[in-house]
């Protein structure tokens, strides 16, 4: 492994080749529906500073979709890059995004990472200094909330019951990271043998955020995961994890705790609201983990909180860059371009329509198209297609006819699985990767 700064420019130039790899069809590249963006809502004015709401989110999010107080999604109708640009990259927050100006533990000059448990050799108290010297590397990979495409439950499916925030399909970006590999700082700390469970843990953001990985991930993958402090090659943003946040490449994003201050590698399993209350898939089709004598819990966690298996892996999925239509979702975002049943327009002709495929755990190999029910047909895949970790873009031609028309894509990953026709329920609308029927009226 070379030494930081060498392999920070080495991802550079990959990142670099990468893009150029874009130049002839990016210019091309051009989403089927597209609406403005519409201004951000004006801040509520306080009428004392005593009465000053707390900030919910830094960055400028005029691109992107509110729907919840913390919450913001990507608006995927709009999407057109292979690496989404740091603004248009949707944001989950359970809590008010902590900053160093209340929060001087993070604070790039006094941050420090703790790394220990019963389980470590040598414990260790790390710098944000001292981590920026050690190896890291560059990896580009999508980072997707496990709620993302929960609608489909409600639109597709039927199931009412399910819970939790409207996403649509926006909660997904792709972007370039920059970290120090977990296979590094393991070696560091002398890791034993029988460690079974690392638990990652903010200690600055709200008090139960933090969320557990089985060691055998970890030891499995440890030149993947790793503690990042880059993103498209600047420093995180606080709404995405400043100064460190973890990555997990192909996990969904509940694994990928921002805001990280400690790291605990013990012999026993950890439980905590993250892997048991939420984040978890309820429901008939799922088991519920087993509970050992020495486990520990964390944050008011009981056993009789371990109902479902923690979610880990995304689904195969894909997407059609058009909103999709909203009939029996419980809510529609404010500034959603589709008012309830309203399908999206689309002129009759040629049309070239265009979305994005992913299968973070084997990559995409193939994804295909169908209208009206009718046969399946081969997308074009659009150059470059990284791998497992990445997402790719494809395009078809359609010959549009006037009238109403439901659109179906499907992927397929590199052992040939394809994305099912449906998934099971799971009260809190855990990674649904059904095939998508997005709906459009042509005229």
């Amino acid at each position: 492994m070379t030494s930081s700064s060498n392999d920070q420019a080495a991802g550079r130039r990959r990142f670099i080749c990468s893009a150029a790899l874009l130049g002839s069809t990016a210019a091309a590249w051009q989403p089927a529906f597209a609406q403005p963006a519409p201004a951000p809502a004006p801040a509520p004015v306080p009428t004392s500073a005593a009465q000053a709401p707390r900030r919910v989110h830094v960055k400028d999010d005029s691109r992107l979709l509110n729907i919840g107080a913390t919450v913001r999604s990507g608006r995927y109708w709009d999407f057109s890059t292979f690496i989404t640009p740091v603004e248009a990259f949707y944001i989950r927050n359970h809590y008010p995004t902590p900053v160093a100006q209340a929060k001087p533990e993070l604070d790039p000059a006094q941050w420090r990472l703790t790394l220990h448990g019963n389980a470590v050799e040598r414990p260790l108290s790390i710098s944000l200094q001292a981590l920026r010297r050690m190896p890291s590397r560059s990896l580009i990979a999508t980072l997707e909330c496990h709620g993302n495409a929960r609608t489909l439950f409600w639109e597709q499916q039927g199931m009412a019951d399910v819970s939790g925030g409207n996403w649509v399909m926006g909660a997904i970006g792709q972007a370039e990271w920059q970290f120090v590999p977990m296979s590094h700082l393991l070696t560091l700390a002398g890791v034993r043998r029988d460690a079974r469970s690392a638990l990652f843990w903010s200690g600055v953001d709200g008090p139960d955020m933090g969320r557990p990985l089985p060691m055998s991930e970890l030891l499995e993958r440890g030149d993947d995961i790793g503690l990042c402090y880059l993103m498209n090659g600047n420093d995180l943003s606080p709404d995405h994890g400043a100064p460190v946040r973890l990555v997990v490449p192909g996990w969904g994003g509940t694994a990928w705790i921002k805001w990280l201050t400690e790291v605990r590698i013990d012999r026993h399993a950890h439980w905590c609201r993250l892997n048991t209350r939420g984040e978890v898939y309820l429901g008939p089709d799922y088991r519920a983990p087993e509970v050992a004598a020495d486990d520990e819990f964390i944050g008011g966690v009981t056993a009789a909180d371990v109902q479902g298996p923690m979610v880990s892996w995304m689904p195969i999925k894909t997407l059609l860059t058009l909103p999709l239509v909203l009939d029996r979702s419980p809510s529609v975002p404010a500034d959603y371009p589709l008012q309830r049943g309203e399908r999206p327009r689309v002129d009759a002709g040629r049309r070239r329509m265009q979305g994005y495929a992913w299968a973070p755990r084997h990559g995409i190999r193939e994804v295909q198209w169908r209208v009206d029910g009718g046969a399946w047909q081969t997308a074009q895949l659009l150059p470059p297609n990284l791998g497992k970790y990445t997402w790719v873009r494809f395009e078809f031609a359609w010959q549009a006819t006037p009238g109403e028309h439901v659109l179906e894509t499907c992927g397929v990953d590199n052992t040939g699985a394809r994305q099912p026709a449906s998934v099971p329920f799971n009260k809190l609308g855990m990674a649904n990767g059904a095939i998508p029927r997005f709906v459009v009226q042509v005229v």
